[in-house]
């Protein structure tokens, strides 16, 4: 394993979520974004830099800015090809996204912000980033209006779909419509929000968490919900309120963390069936950000801080082992939610992966080139 550092030197920069490629598809070029601090939540006026550098030397260059970003998952900064971008912005108190021809710098702005984007068929999903900053900090933006801040499931606001070629979108699944499932009296007096929605390998279904809770200071419930395109046909897969992170194994098979069956771990979870299986007792039982190879065969996933470490691991399915790969020392000071510095592994290719870490003790992106 070789690693090496991808952005500037003692500068706090980092990419984002584990769901999203930081290089472009031909892996010429990352992105990625520089901030002015790493031990406290973002504020309104607080701007996020984005840039792009170019792979095997130290060339940067600064494209654009953002006030819609977070420690989490930056803001959505994602790949639609070689030569266009997409990310969130904030103008205003509203919330749009921005596709950016890092040729010839025009852009265009979409009326959504987007959550996942599957960029072969230029379509996004979008949610509520002014709801989601109240009830999961770490995960929203500051400085927008929240419409419907006072309506605990509104009928108005959930998840939209967006077409990034005309620019159109639509309410597709409203969180109003998560009461049908599993008809719980008591959750009526909790606010609810939708988070991390993640496209099947095809583009034809997606899968999203509903989450909810009475009051701030309280732990939330969670349910893992899979959906067609227009909404019609939604699925609440899993008999339970503890899920985490998840991958989209192809069109039908998920791998998730949860607890099924009081045990914790990997599974796999069948769309629209709600069959599962874990996945290997040789697997960790911890909590991980997953995601499969393009082959199938593995399964890369990292830890929350053990004794101020985490851990990065390779999941071999054919002989069921559990691989090593990387220990890089987190920084104690910010291990919240909202500010910590997880690995967040991608694969961008079968060889490489991308990670942020603060193993330097600032924040800063890695590639990882595996032998």
């Amino acid at each position: 394993m070789k690693i090496i550092p991808l952005t500037p030197e003692n500068k706090m920069c980092f990419f984002g979520y584990y769901d999203k490629k930081q290089l472009s598809p031909d892996d010429k070029y990352f992105l990625f974004l520089k901030v002015d601090f790493q031990d406290r939540t973002p504020k309104e006026n607080d701007k996020a830099d984005i840039f792009i550098g170019e792979i095997g030397s130290k060339k940067y260059e600064k494209l654009d800015e953002t006030y819609a970003w977070n420690f989490q998952q930056g803001c959505m900064l994602s790949w639609l090809s070689n030569e266009e971008i997409i990310y969130n912005v904030r103008i205003e108190k509203k919330f749009y996204s921005k596709i950016y021809n890092i040729k010839n710098g025009k852009f265009r702005l979409i009326e959504r912000p987007v959550s996942c984007v599957y960029p072969d068929k230029k379509i996004a999903l979008s949610l509520n980033f002014s709801r989601l900053a109240k009830w999961r900090p770490g995960y929203g933006y500051e400085g927008g209006i929240d419409k419907y801040e006072n309506i605990k499931w509104p009928e108005e606001d959930g998840i939209y779909f967006v077409d990034l070629n005309t620019g159109e979108h639509k309410l597709t699944v409203p969180i109003a419509k998560m009461l049908e499932f599993r008809k719980e009296e008591k959750i009526k007096n909790s606010y609810a929000w939708f988070n991390h929605t993640l496209f099947n390998k095809n583009g034809t279904r997606f899968c999203f968490v509903n989450r909810w809770k009475e009051k701030i200071e309280e732990s939330h419930k969670t349910r893992f919900i899979t959906s067609d395109l227009e909404g019609k046909e939604i699925y609440d897969l899993i008999d339970s309120y503890l899920i985490s992170h998840f991958d989209w194994k192809d069109e039908k098979d998920i791998v998730v963390w949860a607890e099924i069956e009081k045990e914790y771990g990997f599974w796999i979870i069948e769309d629209k069936t709600g069959k599962y299986k874990k996945i290997s007792e040789n697997m960790q039982k911890e909590d991980g950000h997953c995601s499969f190879s393009k082959d199938k065969k593995f399964i890369l996933y990292d830890t929350y801080p053990v004794e101020n470490y985490q851990y990065l691991k390779i999941f071999d399915l054919e002989s069921k082992k559990e691989i090593v790969i990387g220990k890089f020392y987190s920084i104690p000071e910010i291990k919240s939610t909202p500010i910590r510095c997880d690995l967040h592994p991608r694969w961008e290719n079968q060889k490489l992966i991308t990670i942020d870490s603060t193993y330097e003790n600032y924040r800063r992106s890695y590639l990882i080139e595996l032998v």
